[in-house]
């Protein structure tokens, strides 16, 4: 009987455990803002197939296709205006060229997801 009570309360525990951390997981997503999580779904269609470069473009040395650089650049810009950049600042800083665009956005991203990861691992 002792044995069956100790058992349950330990996969009680498990149980609690992996609730809690998957939470955890979920609040991180839930801490993206729109523009995050936009810009986050457009590098994910990037693995699409009609999003891929063909093989012209490959032999030519194309990283990204056309249409997935004006994908990741739409997402890029919204997302550096959504965090508080002037449409002036991002045009001097990145003298308007795409590929710019996008590094930034990925440096901002990238810097604001690890603040989201700080945090949540400060509220443990």
């Amino acid at each position: 009987m002792k044995n069956q009570i100790l058992t349950l309360v330990l996969s009680g525990f498990c149980m609690l455990s992996c609730a809690t951390e998957n939470m955890a997981a979920n609040n991180a997503e839930g801490m993206k803002t729109d523009p995050m999580v936009n810009f986050d779904k457009a590098m994910k269609s990037l693995v699409k197939p009609e999003n891929q470069s063909s093989p012209e473009e490959k032999a030519n040395g194309a990283v990204l296709n056309e249409k997935s650089k004006q994908i990741l650049y739409l997402a890029s810009k919204e997302f550096i205006l959504s965090d508080g950049i002037t449409e002036a600042e991002l045009e001097s800083t990145t003298s308007g060229s795409r590929e710019k665009t996008i590094s930034l956005a990925h440096q901002v991203y990238f810097k604001k997801y690890n603040e989201i990861q700080k945090r949540l691992k400060s509220e443990k």
